[in-house]
């Protein structure tokens, strides 16, 4: 969804392990000088590169190991030449955040989008005028951010995008209900199919290439898959040889969508984007920035579907709690047939804990980080004096659990956390900090796709509890969560690091009943937390 951090659902984990450890190496000077007034400094077990080889291998969880064991509110990684200040603190994530001159994203724009969209001089050059709007609200980048801001506000331009995705996702739902059996499926495999299909449907319209070549889905993910390795940039047609392909096949369907004029049949923010390129003579780039898109509308969307299908349905008192909420969201009809409709609109605010488990989701499966440059030296919240020419990361696990924030349950599952939280805001009794909840950045990069993000989810698993009962297909029945998958870089929510086999049936005494989903009044207007 983005081409830049400020246009996905976390987009900004790109600029993590990798981007950092790149400029590491690009450094030839050895053991930078540390001034006092840095953030202490985490000693490496092999000199200048022990913290490089802890970040090849393990990724952004490296910062989260660090941070757990030093439980400190910012710390300096040196090695190399290049210092790396870790972020923790909420008021230092926020002070961060503030000063977007000091500390700049944009730097990782330009050295990112060459590696992992092929990007040549000319794409670059009109990439990188007045890439960070300090000379107005123009350029390539200023223009194509305005615009998605615009389409992914709640709207009536949401709500069309929302409601394509949500009717393509009845298409993967129908089948379901072959038999009063069930169905065995891989569940990862599952949403992955349905989420690309809906969420690429959503963006691009009757034209989108997904459907007329129904391998464009394998593509994509082959492309994902390697991000790491071409964001390397070493010799990335041998060593990421199937996502270096993939990109190509990915672009050459995308500039046949343009070519059939696309976008004039499809979402307002696929129009906005395609205006902006063809405003700043870019249009023949087009279909390479859409990678850069389709990252933030599937590659955490869909794992996120995932791990909260999981969380309701390995807890039976949750999803009774919540059958009981969405009913009071949905409206019956008789004749024939029973007709049960959920009405979107109304799922907020008769089912809050649906969004509160969302977002109780996102705080225990966020593993991302924000990415900033140091442009000039600055003392952060006058106190840390952060040094130009090097980087700050903010990652995101550690500040969701933080007990000092979330409660002393901070480590365990609770789905009602959310609307505890409200609560006591409402009554004024605790005011929750902006910079707690890192799942869509924060500040001036705050992802406008949260929206989206929220609505489609809430909304497709409120539709699979009240018509569908899962079941573990082995273990003996019992529920068994996997693990994440380390090391991938452009998820702010990381996938399953194996799927997980269900069983899928009709619910019990709904077996005659046909569902669907109501679209009257804004069907986008899910506030999520954010800061």
């Amino acid at each position: 969804m983005r081409a830049m951090e400020t246009g996905s659902f976390g987009y900004i984990a790109i600029a993590v392990t990798v981007v950092a450890a790149l400029l590491i190496l690009a450094n030839y000077s050895l053991g930078p000088r540390y001034d006092p007034r840095e953030p202490p400094v985490i000693q490496q077990k092999v000199p200048h590169i022990g913290h490089f080889i802890g970040l090849l291998q393990y990724g952004l969880r490296y910062f989260e190991l660090l941070s757990a064991k030093h439980r400190l509110p910012v710390f300096t990684l040196q090695t190399l030449g290049t210092k790396v200040y870790v972020v923790n603190s909420p008021d230092l994530i926020s002070a961060v955040q503030k000063n977007a001159k000091a500390f700049s994203f944009y730097p990782f724009v330009s050295f990112m989008l060459p590696r992992l969209f092929d990007a040549g001089d000319e794409a670059m050059a009109i990439i990188d005028n007045n890439i960070d709007g300090e000379k107005g609200q123009w350029g390539l980048i200023p223009d194509t951010s305005a615009g998605m801001h615009t389409a992914l506000a709640p709207s009536s331009s949401l709500d069309s995008m929302t409601r394509t995705m949500l009717t393509k996702l009845e298409d993967f739902m129908k089948p379901l209900e072959a038999n009063s059996v069930g169905i065995e499926l891989d569940l990862y495999r599952w949403i992955r199919r349905a989420f690309t299909a809906a969420g690429t449907e959503a963006v691009y319209g009757p034209k989108n290439p997904f459907n007329s070549n129904p391998e464009l889905e394998e593509t994509f993910w082959q492309f994902e898959s390697d991000i790491t390795l071409l964001l390397l940039g070493i010799a990335p047609s041998i060593t990421a040889r199937k996502g270096y392909n993939a990109r190509k096949k990915f672009v050459a369907a995308m500039n046949e969508y343009f070519e059939n004029d696309g976008p004039e049949t499809g979402s307002d923010l696929i129009k906005a984007r395609s205006a902006a390129n063809e405003r700043y003579g870019a249009k023949q780039h087009g279909a390479r920035f859409e990678l850069g898109n389709l990252i933030g509308v599937l590659i955490n969307a869909t794992p996120t579907f995932f791990w909260i299908l999981l969380h309701i349905y390995s807890r039976p008192a949750l999803i009774a709690d919540l059958r009981a909420g969405i009913a009071s969201a949905t409206e019956s009809t008789t004749g024939d047939t029973t007709m049960q409709t959920i009405v979107i609109s109304r799922l907020k605010d008769h089912c809050p804990l649906l969004l509160s488990t969302y977002q109780e989701t996102l705080r225990l499966q966020t593993h991302n980080s924000s990415s900033r440059w140091v442009t000039k030296d600055t003392l952060l919240a006058d106190q840390y004096l952060l040094k130009a020419g090097n980087v700050i990361q903010m990652p995101g696990y550690p500040v969701h659990t933080l007990s000092s924030v979330w409660g002393s349950d901070v480590e365990s599952f609770n789905p009602s956390r959310f609307l505890k939280l409200e609560k006591k805001s409402k009554e004024k009794t605790q005011k929750q900090h902006p910079a707690s909840f890192r799942s869509f950045g924060g500040g001036a990069t705050l992802c406008p796709g949260r929206h989206f993000a929220a609505a489609e989810i809430c909304a497709a698993a409120a539709m699979m509890v009240m018509r569908f009962d899962l079941e573990p297909a082995g273990n003996g029945g019992v529920w068994v969560i996997p693990d994440w998958k380390h090391g991938k870089v452009a998820s702010a929510v990381p996938p399953p690091d194996k799927d997980v086999k269900v069983r899928v049936r009709m619910r019990k005494g709904m077996e005659d009943v046909k569902w669907s989903f109501g679209f009257e009044g804004s069907v986008s207007k899910f506030e999520v937390f954010a800061g």
